[in-house]
C-alpha cells in the first residue's frame, strides 16, 4: 500500500481545490434562510399574536408555543419570525431585542436569566436571586425603551415550575413593567411531560407543525441546494432526497444528506452529486435499523429503550449512565400512565437490549467514588432522536 506524505505545498493546495459548494453554511442546522417555504400559516399566526406589541401603547406580554416532531421546521420558523419581526419593529420605532436560547445548552431558568443579566447589565449575576435579576433586566428594558422577545427552544428540558415562572413574569412584576414576550418551542411528546393547566392558561396561542409532504420537501430542498451549490442538482436526485424526507418525516435528514453529498464530492474531487452518493449519505445519517426486533420487544423494554435514547439526547454524550436512563424511563412511564418497574428490573431490560444488539454497554471505574464502577450505555446504529420518534409512534398506538 502506497503511503502519501502531506507537506506544506499539498496542505496549501487543498485550500485552492475546486468545491461544489457556493455557500456550505446554508446547510447548517442553525441557518435561517431569506425565504421560508411552506410555513406561511404559522408565520401569519405569530404575526397576528405579536403585532399588538407594535400597535398598542401598553405593549402587552404575549406567550406562544410552537409544537411539532423533529425536522418539521419549528426552530427555523421561530427564528425567521424573530429576525423579520425585529426589522418591522424598527420601522415602528420599537427597539425590539430578540434573544434565542436552546435549553439543551441552558438547562435552567437561572442560567437563562443570568445570561440575559450579563448581556444587558454587564454584570455576572452573582449575589442576585432570580427575582432580583429579572427586575434588573426589566428595568433596563424600560430605561432603554426596549422590548424583548425571548425564544426558548427545547423548553421541555426546564421543569414545569420554571416554565410557569417565566410565563408568569407579567403577572408577577406588573404588565406595565414586563416589556417581555416569550415564544416556546418543543416536540409534542416532550411537551406533554411538563404541560399543566396553569401553563396552558398563560399561553395565548399553540401552533402545531405537521411534517412536510413530498411537494413541500422538494420545494425546500431545491431552494436550499440552489443556495448551497454552484451547479443545480439533478431533479431525480432531489426527488430521491425528498422521498427520504417524507419517509422519515424529517426535513433535517434531507438537508444533512445534501451537506454530506457535497462534502463527499469535494473530498473525491467530483463535480456532480449522484444517486449513489445520496444512498450512501442517507445510510450514514440514519443507518439501517433493525425495526423488526423493536416490534418484538415487550412494553417495558420499549420504555427502557426510550429512556436510554432520551438520556443520550439530553446529555449530548456518546454514552449515558444507567441511573440517568432510569430517570428518563420513569418519566416516560409517567407520561403514559404506566407503572414504572424498579431499577433492578430496568437493568434486566438493559441486558436484554444488549443481547439483541440494539444497545451496547461497558462497565468503567468511577474515579474518587466508593461505588467503584458504573455501567455506560449507548445505541448501536440509530441516532437517539430518530429512535425516540419511532418509539413515540408505537406508544401512541399501544397506550
Amino acid at each position: 500500500m502506497v503511503s502519501y506524505i502531506m507537506d506544506e505545498n499539498e496542505f496549501r493546495a487543498q485550500f485552492s481545490a475546486k468545491s461544489v459548494f457556493r455557500q456550505a453554511s446554508s446547510l447548517d442546522l442553525s441557518y435561517v434562510p431569506e425565504k421560508l417555504f411552506c410555513r406561511d400559516e404559522p408565520i401569519k399566526t405569530l404575526i397576528f399574536n405579536f403585532r399588538r406589541i407594535l400597535e398598542e401603547k401598553e405593549q402587552p406580554s404575549i406567550n406562544c408555543l410552537i409544537l411539532g416532531k423533529g425536522g418539521t421546521g419549528k426552530t427555523v420558523t421561530a427564528r425567521y419570525f424573530g429576525r423579520n419581526f425585529r426589522t418591522i419593529a424598527l420601522e415602528y420605532d420599537v427597539n425590539l431585542f430578540i434573544e434565542y436560547f436552546n435549553c439543551i445548552n441552558f438547562r435552567s431558568k437561572s442560567k437563562i436569566i443570568r445570561e440575559l443579566l450579563a448581556k444587558y447589565t454587564h454584570g455576572s449575576g452573582r449575589g442576585f436571586s432570580d427575582d432580583e435579576a429579572i427586575k434588573l433586566i426589566l428595568a433596563k428594558l424600560i430605561n432603554e425603551q426596549g422590548y424583548m422577545l425571548l425564544i426558548l427552544d427545547e423548553v421541555q428540558i426546564l421543569s414545569s415550575e420554571e416554565v410557569l415562572a417565566l410565563l408568569d413574569i407579567a403577572e408577577t412584576y406588573g404588565h406595565q413593567n414586563a416589556k417581555l414576550s416569550i415564544l416556546l418551542i418543543s416536540r409534542i411528546q416532550d411537551w406533554m411531560r411538563i404541560e399543566t393547566e396553569r401553563i396552558l392558561s398563560r399561553i395565548n396561542e399553540k401552533i402545531k407543525l405537521k411534517p412536510y409532504n413530498f411537494e413541500e420537501s422538494l420545494q425546500i430542498l431545491r431552494y436550499r441546494s440552489e443556495l448551497a451549490f454552484k451547479e443545480s442538482l439533478d431533479e431525480d436526485v432531489l426527488e430521491m432526497i425528498a422521498q427520504i424526507v417524507v419517509d422519515h418525516k424529517n426535513m433535517r435528514h434531507g438537508i444533512e444528506i445534501l451537506r454530506k453529498c457535497g462534502m463527499y464530492a469535494d473530498k473525491e474531487g467530483l463535480n456532480t452529486i449522484t444517486a449513489d452518493m445520496v444512498r450512501e449519505a442517507s445510510n450514514d445519517v440514519y443507518p439501517t435499523f433493525r425495526g423488526d426486533i423493536v416490534d418484538k420487544l415487550k412494553d417495558h423494554e420499549l420504555l427502557a429503550l426510550y429512556g436510554i435514547a432520551r438520556s443520550l439526547l439530553s446529555n449530548k454524550e456518546p454514552y449515558t449512565l444507567v441511573d440517568d436512563a432510569y430517570d428518563e424511563y420513569q418519566e416516560i412511564c409517567n407520561t403514559y400512565n404506566v407503572e414504572a418497574h424498579v431499577k433492578m428490573s430496568f437493568r434486566k431490560y438493559v441486558r436484554q437490549l444488549k443481547s439483541l444488539k440494539i444497545i451496547s454497554s461497558k462497565t468503567e471505574r468511577i474515579e474518587d467514588s466508593e461505588r467503584g464502577r458504573h455501567l455506560r450505555i449507548t445505541l448501536l446504529d440509530i441516532p437517539p432522536q430518530k429512535l425516540m420518534e419511532l418509539l413515540e409512534d408505537i406508544f401512541q398506538k399501544k397506550f
